[in-house]
């Protein structure tokens, strides 16, 4: 089989590229290492790679590729954290019709893993309060293990409506990363957000971080929560709800889901407000009788409804 040649040095001997389907002709890939790289460099190839996540998002621009390179494993601790607070902005002068420069990219961790967990290869640790803040729409992550016991948040997706200073919740997507800690992915208002085969566990102690999206006066449209684990923390159940939501959120999708334990305050997922639309679908809890903390759905009170919905006896009938 044949040398492929990829742009900036990349090579693969006919196996896909990790993230590669992210791609397209016209991106720029660049490359970082922080056990080997320097913010000196052009971060164009993996000789020249940047050390820090931040300086490849700085000197990236719409529609490029940023691959993540595991840094050392130390017996004992696993591999080591990148330890820093990254800000995707939106670029450009933002307002509507305006065009945002910083839309599309990618950050995408070189791992051989397909399931998710905080061993994943590239680990990411807040340096001060939240992983990673963004403004900038259609941002894609993938194959990273972000530990956000303590954090303000894992994920910050920022919106801020009509004035579109802010777009960070509009196409953002998230696919096999692990969320550890009580650090919340947290979306404020959006459109076509993907949260697909995310692991996300509680702190050590059960402290609950998981997911908000958050509708106020910007609707979270046609979210979709696909393929997730929930799992307490250490020997701990989830304190509260891992996914919340407040209305106005429309088309929601929360399906094929798994939630390992039950947690302290009975409810898995609490869908605030009335004015919303979507479904609960085809998933797993652990524990004995769903039927309360699936009542809400099942009322349509909140606009969600459910079905297919299995707890420790089977599939749910709803009937008491």
């Amino acid at each position: 089989m044949g040398l492929t040649k990829f742009p900036n040095g990349v090579s693969s001997f006919g196996i896909p590229l990790v993230g590669d389907r992210f791609s397209n002709p016209w991106a720029t890939h660049y490359f970082v290492d922080a056990d080997h790289g320097s913010d000196g460099n052009v971060g164009k190839d993996p000789s020249t790679a940047f050390a820090t996540i931040q300086k490849a998002v700085t000197e990236s621009t719409g529609g490029d590729v940023i691959y993540i390179r595991p840094k050392t494993y130390t017996l004992g601790t696993g591999f080591a954290r990148y330890t820093e607070d990254v800000s995707v902005t939106l670029g450009g002068s933002g307002g509507s019709g305006a065009t945002a420069t910083n839309a599309n990219k990618s950050l995408i961790g070189v791992t051989q893993r397909i399931n998710p967990t905080d061993f994943l290869g590239v680990r990411w640790k807040f340096s001060s309060a939240t992983n990673l803040t963004v403004d900038a729409p259609c941002l894609h992550v993938e194959n990273i293990g972000f530990f956000v016991e303590d954090a303000t948040y894992a994920i910050n997706l920022r919106c801020n409506g009509a004035t579109r200073t802010q777009e960070g919740t509009t196409g953002f997507s998230i696919y096999n990363c692990a969320i550890k800690g009580d650090g919340k992915l947290y979306a404020n208002g959006g459109n076509e957000l993907s949260i697909v085969n995310c692991r996300f566990q509680a702190k050590y102690d059960g402290t609950t971080g998981g997911i908000q999206l958050v509708g106020s006066s910007n609707q979270v449209a046609r979210a979709v929560i696909d393929g997730c684990d929930f799992i307490g923390g250490n020997s701990y159940n989830m304190a509260t709800a891992p996914i919340n939501t407040a209305a106005p959120c429309w088309d929601l999708m929360i399906r094929n889901c798994f939630f390992s334990v039950t947690t302290d305050s009975t409810t898995y997922i609490v869908i605030a407000g009335t004015s919303n639309t979507g479904l609960v679908a085809n998933c797993y809890f652990g524990s004995a009788d769903i039927n309360a903390a699936c009542t809400g759905l099942v009322a349509g009170t909140s606009g969600v409804f459910a079905a297919a919905l299995y707890d420790e006896v089977g599939i749910d009938d709803f009937s008491s």
